[in-house]
């Protein structure tokens, strides 16, 4: 039986997409028809820059620490950073290998920057500046040789406005990843190797058209035949996504004027912190996120924004929001119109922000739930201890009676962390948490006046795609649904490997025709040294591509 598994993630990979282009897709169509699929369980909240390290550490949030694309340091959003890999508090799949001398190979998974040393070869992927390095040293410069053109980590176009552009720069960098993934796959030995493809993610919440969603599908159907093209016959291989996508038209809900309205939120004309928006283009070296701050710590507002931001103050000295704006706009059926020409970082200079020390309680970015701003706990807290538990009763009761403009609850439930996590990074995670009803809302923490603001776009959902075949595994197997941290353990168990017994999630029964133990494996190291590339402010240019502001 083989002892080599190759996994090859796509980001928000989504069976209502496999399915609905079925015709164009033969190589996904293949591994279906001669493996095992199920729906796959993203973690909580289900966003990129936490769920792929819960995928390949086999953990939930609360036990790797990291809850979304920012760091949340002992103050206040201002001083948030963004996610690294050091910041991931659990060894991945590469480290468990590297424990028991097997070689691994990970090319281009989320949250891998700076590059560890390991058996093998790493090259980090999304979140990582353009220039961070891989291992071993000079793995870059291997990869470009190899593909005949340089190996980059963002695509041409990443931060482009010309939708052609951007479109054809997605289509080539998946070519360019499956080149990569040949090369390192040939040239390296490995026992599982982890290939990752970010576009599939990103396509939906850059275009609107179904051809652009089918072309990129169906070149990441060329990368997967391609990576089974370059392994033997005997090697495993897995699919999986780190959660799904699909249509949003609920609302947007501006939490924060909510929580405004009930006496939780103190505003302020002065705020500076760090958004996805303003920190993206500094991965890329394109630029185009705004003109540098001086103190190097965000972008000034463009043109655009600070247009907005200028006639938003006049409309406000004669009691007019943007909120207000918009509900006139909605009414007159331009709605559209205004929203097409006002870009998220428009809205957001236009309205004000919420002064973090001086709330009571607050939603800061997409971690779904909401932070309350605790004295002896935050540097400025204004929450007594003694009153810590009767404001969250009081925000659970508030927002489990939140109502759409239709009537509908939004959110499907409202929890205390505790009820939700577990693990020892728990106290990282927002006082009282949230899900919107069916993923079928956005939250945003913007403050512009309005509490909903109907959205027609694409967003996260729950469930990703996962499949499998090859020797290891059963394909006659009856799954009815994996979470996101049962791949980890299921990649290993796969070679013939123990599954740590520090992982939450598990091999489900059946899966596999070998049999597997869990077993604890002592002081595994993780992480790196190095330091991950500085960005220069921008970097929230390209973040924005996944849907995050």
């Amino acid at each position: 039986m083989t002892d080599r598994t190759v996994l090859v993630g796509f980001d928000a990979l989504d069976f209502r997409y496999l399915d609905a282009f079925e015709s164009s897709l033969p190589n996904f169509s293949a591994l279906r028809e001669e493996g095992v699929e199920a729906p796959l369980r993203s973690t909580f909240p289900p966003w990129t820059g936490s769920a792929w390290p819960s995928m390949y550490t086999g953990t939930d949030p609360s036990h790797h620490g990291v809850y979304g694309f920012f760091h949340h340091t002992e103050g206040y959003p201002d001083d948030d950073e963004l996610v690294t890999r050091n910041r991931v508090r659990r060894p991945a799949i590469w480290n468990y290998l590297d424990a028991t001398d097997d070689p691994a190979v990970a090319l281009n998974v989320p949250v891998t920057h700076p590059a560890e040393s390991i058996d093998g070869a790493l090259v980090p992927g999304y979140l990582a500046h353009e220039d961070d390095a891989g291992h071993p040293e000079g793995v870059r410069d291997e990869l470009s040789d190899a593909i005949g053109e340089p190996y980059t980590i963002y695509s041409r176009g990443e931060t482009s406005d010309d939708k052609a552009e951007k479109r054809a720069g997605y289509l080539d960098l998946i070519d360019l990843r499956a080149r990569a993934a040949e090369h390192l796959l040939d040239a390296y030995d490995w026992k599982v190797a982890v290939v990752q493809v970010q576009k599939t993610d990103a396509v939906f919440h850059n275009f609107d058209d179904r051809e652009t969603f089918r072309a990129v599908y169906e070149r990441a159907d060329d990368l997967l035949g391609r990576v089974r093209d370059v392994v033997d016959d005997d090697t495993n291989v897995v699919v999986c996504s780190d959660h799904g996508i699909g249509p949003v038209d609920g609302y947007t809900v501006y939490l924060n004027e909510v929580l405004r309205e009930h006496g939780f939120v103190e505003t302020t004309s002065d705020a500076s912190n760090p958004t996805l928006a303003t920190e993206k283009s500094a991965l890329t070296g394109e630029g185009g996120g705004g003109e540098s701050s001086a103190d190097g710590t965000g972008t000034k507002p463009t043109a655009t924004a600070r247009a907005v931001s200028a006639a938003t103050t006049a409309l406000g000295a004669v009691g007019v929001t943007p909120g207000d704006a918009y509900g006139v706009a909605k009414r007159i059926g331009v709605d559209d119109l205004l929203t097409s020409v006002l870009p998220d970082e428009a809205i957001a200079a236009a309205g004000e922000s919420v002064d973090w020390t001086a709330s009571a309680a607050y939603c800061r970015t997409a971690e779904l739930g909401v932070r309350i701003n605790l004295d002896g706990r935050e540097p400025n807290g204004v929450v007594p201890a003694d009153d810590y538990e009767r404001v969250r009763d009081e925000l659970v009761e508030l927002l489990s009676a939140l109502r759409t403009p239709d009537g509908d609850p939004v959110f499907e439930w409202v929890k205390r962390r505790e009820e939700v996590y577990d693990g020892p990074f728990a106290e990282h995670a927002c006082d009282v948490l949230f899900l919107p009803t069916e993923m079928n809302h956005v939250v945003s923490p913007s403050l512009i006046g309005q509490r909903f603001v109907p959205v027609a776009d694409h967003d996260h959902k729950l469930d990703g795609a996962f499949l499998a075949a090859g020797p290891a595994f059963d394909a006659d197997a009856d799954l009815d649904r994996l979470s996101l941290t049962d791949v980890a353990p299921v990649a290993l168990a796969s070679v013939g490997r123990d599954v740590p017994e520090r992982m939450t999630g598990s091999v489900p029964e059946g899966l596999l025709e070998r049999d597997h133990s869990r077993v604890a494996y002592g002081d595994v190291p993780f992480g790196s040294d190095a330091e991950a590339t500085e960005d220069d402010g921008s970097v929230e240019e390209r973040l924005s591509d996944l849907g995050y502001l």
